[in-house]
């Protein structure tokens, strides 16, 4: 199993992870999303669904309106995957002042290069991307073989991965 693939996709990452550190948004209005292969999107869709209806009772107007126009904007993305892809699926969207002090919206979705174990979903003042800097850097590898009168298991780890 090679967990690089192609080193331009882990450029590409590394680039994202850079530009998203350094974005803060105003109160709750950034959202991470982490979606491992094992979760339906359907699940994901209604928990959007339930925050939704959670986030319109927000007392902040700006804050509500960010909030609400960032859980839509992930919930119109979901619909483009009938499922989710092998590895996962990682989604960072939400708005934020340039530096010309411009409002943008930004919605990213990231397919990893490596499979998700854990899932997440956060709204902050900031992205958080602490699970794409384990992706790039580099997992060592360790093999394990176990022995005894029976037969024989060979496993390797490379973080938090691992193959049987």
């Amino acid at each position: 199993m090679e967990l690089y693939p192609d080193e331009t996709e882990l450029w590409k990452i590394k680039k994202t992870y850079q530009y998203l550190s350094t974005i803060k948004g105003n109160g709750t209005s950034m959202i991470s999303l982490v979606i491992p292969s094992n979760e339906h999107i359907s699940k994901v869709s209604k928990m959007l669904s339930d925050e939704l209806a959670t986030a319109s009772n927000i007392k902040s107007r700006i804050n509500r309106s960010s909030v609400l126009s960032a859980i839509s904007s992930v919930q119109q993305k979901l619909k483009y995957y009938t499922k989710t892809p092998n590895n996962g699926l990682i989604i960072y969207c939400g708005t934020f002042t340039d530096e010309n002090n411009k409002e943008k919206k930004i919605l990213i979705e990231i397919e990893p290069l490596k499979p998700l174990n854990s899932s997440f979903y956060i709204c902050d003042s900031k992205f958080h991307t602490n699970i794409l800097l384990e992706m790039i850097q580099v997992d060592q590898k360790i093999a394990f073989i176990i022995l005894d009168g029976k037969g024989a298991l060979f496993g390797i780890l490379a973080g938090n991965n691992k193959e049987i």
